[in-house]
């Protein structure tokens, strides 16, 4: 269980004592990724210290409206760094936030990090990959890092104008599968606040909206399902290069089927697969996720895995997935 209080003691004292925060979302970021991000480096505003989200993407691979978000935030101050960048700022005094991740495969980031000096904030499930620090703030039964994030904006009384609540929302609404998983009456508080600060749910149908290519690649991957005798949908894409979104849009589809649980793998780039489940609860998908070096929570699990084939994932994802995964 998160202690809110706990993580805001340990913003205030690191901030305080630090020039300059690092904020690292995990690799290929989404609408989360990017709004619990950008939500703390307000904070660090708050501090008067210097942020930079570190990002290492190529822009062909984020979601059209997570590219958005970035954009307009960028134009609106908050500082954004590129990986090849990051040895200008690079300094052991530096206070490193992870956000929506906390292993360390799955940031951009080869070097280790120092433990006194990283915080995460995460809803992910933790294996040997995790980084390791006594700073870390994981609840898995939060809907999201932006929701974690949010709080924190309200307790700390952090002023954020209606983009920023926007991003925030568009982060909750991504990983609630548009609020219809994962949510309590907590979630629905938050996602109440952020409204009345001035988010605008035809602004989040905005970023979610689909584009008409994209759209049709996803429904050419889902042709490709396959259901097994216990109810597992699994999706291979070998001939197309997908975004990491496209891939959740289609596995939280999956859900829609008499399915259990739901598995779209697919290539990101050239030389990277990428995998998204999805489960209504019967499976811990996030567990099946950490034996492919990924991880993830019972409802939302994914993995990024470099040079290999969507068809090698498949095979080793079928050895892993026995019914000993159902609760």
């Amino acid at each position: 269980m998160l202690n809110i209080k706990n993580l805001r003691l340990v913003l205030d004292q690191k901030l305080q004592n630090t020039k300059r925060v690092i904020i690292i979302p995990h690799l290929y970021p989404d609408f989360d990724a990017i709004g619990s991000a950008i939500g703390l480096s307000l904070i660090a505003s708050k501090y008067k210290k210097e942020s930079f989200i570190l990002l290492d993407y190529p822009t062909y691979t984020i979601d059209a409206g997570v590219k958005m978000i970035i954009d307009s935030s960028e134009e609106n101050g908050i500082k954004y760094l590129d990986k090849s960048e990051y040895s200008k700022v690079k300094s052991p005094d530096n206070v490193m936030i992870l956000t929506d991740v906390n292993k360390a495969n799955r940031i951009c980031l080869d070097e280790k990090l120092d433990p006194k000096n990283t915080i995460i904030i995460d809803h992910h499930s933790e294996d040997e990959n995790t980084i390791k620090t006594k700073n870390k703030f994981i609840d898995q039964s939060i809907s999201s890092a932006s929701e974690i994030v949010a709080k924190l904006l309200f307790l700390m009384k952090v002023k954020y104008d209606s983009d920023i609540a926007n991003y925030l929302l568009a982060g909750i609404y991504l990983d609630t599968n548009h609020l219809t998983k994962n949510i309590s009456s907590k979630t629905m508080k938050i996602v109440g606040k952020l409204l009345d600060s001035g988010a605008s749910m035809s602004t989040i149908n905005d970023f979610f909206s689909e584009d008409f290519v994209s759209d049709r690649k996803i429904h050419r991957l889902l042709d490709k399902t396959v259901i097994s005798s216990y109810s597992i949908a699994t999706v291979i894409g070998e001939d197309e290069i997908y975004t990491k979104e496209e891939l959740a849009k289609a596995a939280d589809y999956l859900l829609k089927y008499k399915t259990d649980a739901g598995f779209v793998i697919g290539r990101i780039d050239d030389n990277t697969v990428s995998v998204s489940a999805r489960s209504k609860g019967k499976i811990n998908v996030g567990e099946v996720m950490s034996h492919l070096n990924g991880g993830g929570n019972v409802q939302s699990g994914a993995t990024v895995l470099k040079d290999t084939t969507p068809s090698e994932i498949n095979k080793k994802l079928q050895k892993i997935l026995t019914p000993k995964f159902y609760r």
